[in-house]
């Protein structure tokens, strides 16, 4: 049986690029309390930051009310800017914004209509103008879907949505090359389920999903070309151990040339079939021609599920759910990251979340974004609001030390004066450079000489 754009699976190797081992880390506390962007029910939410570097929040509620918000001051006040009616509440939420001059910003809904109806709103960066998109509607079944955006002035819109109720040709892979009016004639995907696409280093789309059939494998393909068709690359198996798979992403960094960018795919495991969840990762590090085995990147006995993956140009930033579902169980978000030199390499995780965090609704699950991430609060009936956390502080501007000053150079100091490398200067007046200078008071100064 066929995977993925059509194409056959080849034969497993060998991997030679092993992941290191780290030992369990505990968590670290994270800064800052939760910051409330909306604090009534939803039922799903998504977020992204805008070429102004706006943080703009999508969040759709039970009464069938799709509202955005945005933070222009990295996420510490919010702002509501534009409400929208529907038919009916949407079931999840997806959100990506323009890289050039096209002054739009893209909401893509899925509502319970003909089981499954998927729409995109293309909103002005300003509010004030908007249209409604058919993206996937009628009787077929549209269960999931995964949206991107490449990072080009005149970019391109990507859209893969499945239907879950069935295998074999149960996916479908779109483009829109006119910011969103028109969507190309859909390309088959196979056996496809918890789709996952996203934009890497120069025109590679990268594409991760659950193989349909059994459910217990991880697969990858790419394709160089934006997308285009019959240009989709070989299928890699990322996972084939016989455990239950669910809900993978895969990040490459913004670094070019895309063959030595590094990328890193995250999913989630059950270990022997049981609630046992654990977090695992692979990276590649030749542009995906291979990937290293996968390797937990959590506590054996706690679970962890939702991973999201953002990146940078040197960094993958990652969060996700850790604790139990239950209803009397802790559920906390952890934040870590990964640079692009190490890529085999985690940060420890850091704690996020003040109250406990949505346990039960995939629809909301935590986001990353830079320079933080959103999440909803645990309720049994529907995900409780939207909040920002911040894993740092924001840097405040650098203020001079009392005892750095610039200076003018006095013979009479020559005794007292130091090179970069600590050694005393003795001799003649010294060379034009920078020096340290240590007066009487022995606080040490900078002293630049002409």
């Amino acid at each position: 049986m066929l995977s993925g754009p059509g194409f056959a699976a080849p034969p497993i190797s060998k991997n030679e690029h092993l992941a290191l081992a780290t030992d369990p880390i505990v968590p670290v506390l994270g800064t800052g309390a939760d910051i409330a962007v909306f604090n009534n029910r939803i039922t799903a939410f998504a977020a992204v930051t805008d070429p102004e570097n706006r943080i703009l929040v999508a969040l759709a509620t039970p009464e069938s009310l799709l509202h955005i918000y945005s933070s222009g001051d990295g996420g510490s006040t919010w702002h509501q800017h534009f409400t929208l009616v529907l038919n009916s509440a949407p079931s999840r939420l997806e959100m990506v914004a323009g890289n050039g001059d096209s002054c739009y910003f893209f909401v893509f809904y899925l509502t319970p209509e003909n089981s499954g109806d998927l729409y995109l709103l293309r909103i002005s960066t300003d509010f004030t103008n908007w249209i409604q998109v058919p993206i996937a509607t009628g009787p077929d079944t549209v269960d999931d879907f995964s949206v991107t955006i490449d990072r080009e002035p005149r970019y391109y819109l990507y859209c893969l949505y499945t239907n879950e109720h069935r295998t074999g040709r149960n996916g479908r892979f779109t483009r829109s090359l006119d910011l969103g009016v028109t969507w190309e004639m859909p390309q088959d995907f196979f056996n496809c389920y918890d789709p996952y696409i996203s934009f890497g280093a120069g025109s590679v789309l990268h594409c991760i999903w659950r193989f349909a059939l059994n459910g217990r494998e991880i697969h990858y393909t790419q394709n160089r070309h934006y997308g285009a068709p019959a240009r989709w690359d070989w299928l890699r198996v990322l996972s084939a151990t016989g455990e239950k798979c669910f809900h993978p992403v895969v990040a490459q960094a913004e670094t070019a040339p895309p063959y030595r960018a590094p990328i890193w795919a995250v999913w989630t495991i059950a270990r022997r079939d049981t609630e046992m969840l654990d977090i695992v990762f692979s990276y590649s590090t030749d542009g995906g021609e291979s990937f290293s085995p996968a390797e937990n990147l959590g506590e054996m006995f706690i679970d962890e599920w939702w991973p999201a993956t953002i990146s940078s140009p040197i960094s993958c930033f990652l969060v996700y759910n850790s604790g139990a579902r239950q209803s009397n169980s802790p559920t906390v978000i952890y934040f870590r990251y990964s640079r692009a030199w190490a890529p085999q390499i985690w940060s420890s995780p850091l704690l996020l979340n003040d109250a406990r965090a949505n346990a039960l609704f995939e629809s909301a699950r935590p986001r990353v974004i830079l320079p933080g991430l959103l999440f909803s609060y645990y309720n049994s009936d529907f995900p409780s609001g939207v909040y920002f956390d911040r894993p740092f502080f924001l840097p405040e501007p650098l203020k001079p030390l009392p005892s750095l000053v610039l200076t003018q150079f006095k013979p009479e100091n020559q005794k007292l004066l130091f090179d970069v490398s600590g050694r005393r200067l003795t001799g003649s007046k010294p060379r034009s450079g920078v020096y340290f200078l240590y007066e009487k008071d022995r606080l040490k100064k900078l002293l630049i000489i002409n």
